[in-house]
Formats: structure tokens, C-alpha cells, sequence
């Protein structure tokens, strides 16, 4: 029986590292895609995510996506190391962190879901005459906001798994 009440706690806190480690791939991701301007035929400077309105948010996110999770972790190691209900051991706060957790999954949705629509877009309209370097400039772009989309599930998951616990 004790080893079935710490099963929860354990496996949230699994997916809680596991989508900070999806966060923390996205953040680097993005940032590190970059165009050099030798590479392209404009004569403007480098294309980073700064250029592109989408791509800021989806590293913004991430960025908010990791403080929260660092958060959010704290408390489920306080949880385990306690064995005690989440702050000061009521329903109540662990309802907080549902409710919690529901905007952070819908905020790197959002993010995800942004970053990838503007690539498959970019690649459908300029695609022919995109070259190698804006081709892998969108190819990480593409795959850091699959990173966020990632973390996203594995925040759904946590909220089922704590809906789970208020059941019980």
C-alpha cells in the first residue's frame, strides 16, 4: 500500500523532469538556429528567431515553461521527501497546481503550435527557393517547437495524474 501512494508522486516528478528536459532542448534549439548572412542573398545581417515574431514566442515560452517546471518540481520533492499532501496538506493546494498546470499545458501548446505553423508555412510557400541554410534554419525551429508540443503532453499528463490523485 505505501509503495502505491509514493507511485504518483514518483512517476508526476518523472514527467516533470522529463518536460523540463523537453523545455530546456527547445530553449537551446531555437536559440542556436541561426542563418549567416554570407550564407544568403540578402544583404541584411543574420536571421536568428529575433527576426521572426513566432519563433521569439516559442523561445518565450520555453523560457516560462522552465521557471514554472522548476517550480512545480520543488514542490512534488517536498511532496516525496514529506509524504505528506502538496502545500500544507490540503485538497486545496493541489487543485492549485491542476489549475496551474492546465495553463502551462495550454501555453506550450500555444508555443508549439505557433513555431510549427509557421514553418510547415514557410516550407509550403518558399520551399523551391529556400537553400540549405534556411532549409536547416527551419528543419530546428521545426524540431524545437516539437520539443514544446512534447513537454506539452507530458504536462497533460501530470494533470491527469493529480486529477487521478484527488480521487483517491
Amino acid at each position: 500500500m505505501a509503495s502505491s501512494r509514493r507511485a504518483l508522486p514518483v512517476a508526476t516528478l518523472a514527467l516533470r523532469i522529463l518536460s523540463l528536459l523537453f523545455l530546456i532542448a527547445s530553449i537551446v534549439i531555437i536559440a542556436t538556429a541561426k542563418v549567416r548572412a554570407d550564407d544568403t542573398f540578402f544583404d541584411e545581417p543574420d536571421t536568428t528567431f529575433k527576426n521572426v515574431y513566432a519563433y521569439r514566442f516559442v523561445l518565450a515560452v520555453g523560457v516560462i515553461g522552465c521557471a514554472y517546471s522548476l517550480l512545480a518540481i520543488s514542490f512534488v520533492a517536498i511532496n516525496l521527501a514529506g509524504r505528506k499532501k502538496m502545500i500544507g496538506g490540503t485538497e486545496g493546494g493541489t487543485v492549485l497546481l491542476i489549475c496551474a498546470d492546465v495553463v502551462c499545458a495550454v501555453l506550450l501548446a500555444a508555443g508549439g503550435a505557433a513555431g510549427l505553423g509557421l514553418t510547415v508555412e514557410a516550407q509550403r510557400l518558399f520551399g523551391e527557393f529556400l537553400d540549405s541554410s534556411f532549409k536547416t534554419f527551419f528543419n530546428r525551429a521545426d524540431i524545437s517547437s516539437v520539443a514544446l508540443l512534447l513537454a506539452s503532453l507530458c504536462v497533460v499528463a501530470i494533470v491527469m495524474l493529480s486529477a487521478y490523485s484527488l480521487t483517491k
